[in-house]
């Protein structure tokens, strides 16, 4: 039977469909953080993209200003450590290692999540001396990431279709590729896209051609057999 052309994409977890997941996924990994002085313009786009990835409501950061920079900040380097996270298990070499990321990514993320909750913004370093006013806050955190949070969040949907999808969860092998990571939507797809791929089928001709010019005949010496 069809899907009537009303009936709404399959939802990951009952919250978010799979190509939102992977455009999520992908356009969060892929943020750019080679210059800090942009970081906090990139992840202020991407929550506006993705108003999903902040656990909190994006309202309350966005526009990012003195009076909600410290909340924005914490949301920030929360995104920033499961990003980091979400890349080292796309580029992992073995399922333990691409399990032990992804699970790292939303231990993380849901830590952070638990800080916001709990108005504990600022970051404990070891060591750090914790306030008896902040010590009922941390404790809370802490039990709150002990067990599956009550609501399934789009974020825990996306980390969940990562894992459905590790051999799909492929990193452009062109170098200069601005946005590496990637889902592959064919068998056998390297790249995450045909420009990508240009460089590389230049140069597997460029090497044909290098290998296999000496075998051509040359034409003068077919015609001359031709004449005989």
């Amino acid at each position: 039977m069809s899907k009537s052309s009303g009936e709404s994409p399959r939802q990951i977890l009952g919250v978010i469909s799979a190509a939102r997941a992977e455009r999520l996924l992908t356009e969060w990994v892929n943020t750019d953080l080679t210059d800090f002085q942009q970081d906090a313009r990139a992840w202020e786009r991407l929550f506006r993209r993705y108003p999903e990835i902040p656990s909190v409501p994006a309202s309350d950061i966005l526009p990012s200003s003195e009076a909600n920079w410290l909340l924005f900040h914490q949301q920030m380097e929360m995104a920033g450590e499961a990003a980091a996270d979400l890349a080292r298990a796309w580029e992992s070499p073995n399922l333990r290692h691409f399990e032990w990321y992804t699970w790292k990514a939303q231990m993380d993320y849901e830590y952070q999540a638990a800080s916001a909750r709990n108005k504990l913004l600022e970051p404990l370093e070891a060591g750090d001396r914790i306030s008896s006013e902040k010590v009922p806050r941390a404790i809370a955190t802490v039990l709150e990431t002990g067990e599956p949070p009550e609501t399934i969040t789009p974020v825990e949907a996306a980390i969940f279709y990562l894992r459905q999808n590790r051999k799909r969860a492929l990193h452009c092998p062109n170098p200069d590729c601005p946005a590496p990571y990637f889902f592959a939507s064919k068998k056998g797809q390297k790249y995450c896209s045909s420009e990508c791929a240009k460089p590389s089928q230049r140069e597997s001709k460029r090497r044909w051609w290098a290998e296999n010019r000496s075998k051509q005949v040359p034409k003068t010496q077919v015609s001359d057999r031709r004449s005989k």
